[in-house]
């Protein structure tokens, strides 16, 4: 098979795929190969999608809101019954703490935060994946071989100064990739993050006319380790996060995914994970 349709004949899950990070990781995964599922509450953002020649006729259009479990599960019914399969979950579907800010704000100190602002954050950012996840591995356990990517943030942003929504929100899926990891340990499903690095140039994380970073990523980076994430070349690797920023391109990609390769939680977690199997804590 081609390095270039290395997904050829996988049947991909993309949340936020309507714009920023989720537009270019479904593109990327149509460019190797793969039909692809673009999951958004943005309509007219999904057609657009839809109509970029990279798809070929192999994109279904799903309109979600991932906080709510009946849409997550029409959502993954509606995709394998259409495809006859699941193979691949990019949870990136998002929301930034100017959720809770009244949209005016890209930080507000967790005392002055709009509660149920704030409570959005936890149910997309986390709650979604989660819902997403937990119908998506149902078909790929059946089939034996799957793939869960996430998408997290760096470890500064989790514990940053008003970013308590967005940082708990994230450092919970980050934790969670460690436990849906052990869960499916043998079923040849895996579970692992992939952040950009950094402060990326993405829709409705900096509202207009506030402050911005000096410098902001770009959301190409994620396409190329997405693709690698999602194919059979990651096999038997999970629980690890991947930083989309640090890969270099002029690698081969084992490599460069073993140059970038962490694992996922907090590292000192990660480490003492075999300790506390099986106990309380």
């Amino acid at each position: 098979m081609a390095e270039a349709q290395i997904l050829a004949g996988r049947v991909a899950i993309v949340t936020g795929a309507a714009s920023g990070m989720g537009r270019v990781m479904a593109r990327a995964l149509a460019a190797a190969g793969a039909s692809v599922a673009g999951v958004d509450i943005d309509a007219s953002g999904l057609d657009r999608l839809a109509a970029e020649p990279v798809f070929a006729g192999r994109f279904c259009k799903v309109i979600a809101d991932v906080s709510k479990a009946a849409d997550c599960k029409s959502a993954v019914q509606r995709v394998v019954e259409t495809s006859g399969t699941l193979d691949i979950l990019v949870n990136c579907a998002g929301i930034s703490m100017s959720t809770a800010a009244g949209h005016k704000d890209a930080r507000i100190k967790f005392f002055e935060a709009d509660p149920e602002g704030w409570q959005r954050i936890l149910a997309i950012n986390c709650i979604g994946a989660f819902l997403m996840a937990r119908f998506a591995a149902e078909p790929m356990i059946r089939r034996g071989w799957g793939r869960i990517i996430n998408v997290t943030t760096s470890f500064d942003t989790m514990l940053a100064a008003g970013l308590s929504g967005y940082g708990a929100s994230k450092s919970a899926l980050e934790a969670s990739c460690v436990s849906w990891a052990k869960d499916l340990e043998g079923t040849g499903v895996t579970v692992n993050v992939l952040v950009p690095g950094g402060p990326t140039d993405t829709p409705g994380f900096f509202p207009p006319g506030k402050p911005r970073p000096e410098v902001l990523l770009d959301p190409e980076i994620m396409g190329v380790p997405v693709v690698w994430l999602a194919s059979p070349q990651s096999d038997g690797i999970s629980a690890c996060r991947f930083i989309a920023r640090d890969w270099d391109r002029s690698l081969p990609p084992a490599e460069a995914a073993a140059r970038v390769r962490q694992p996922a939680a907090w590292p000192n977690l990660a480490q003492g994970a075999s300790a506390a199997r099986g106990h309380a804590m």
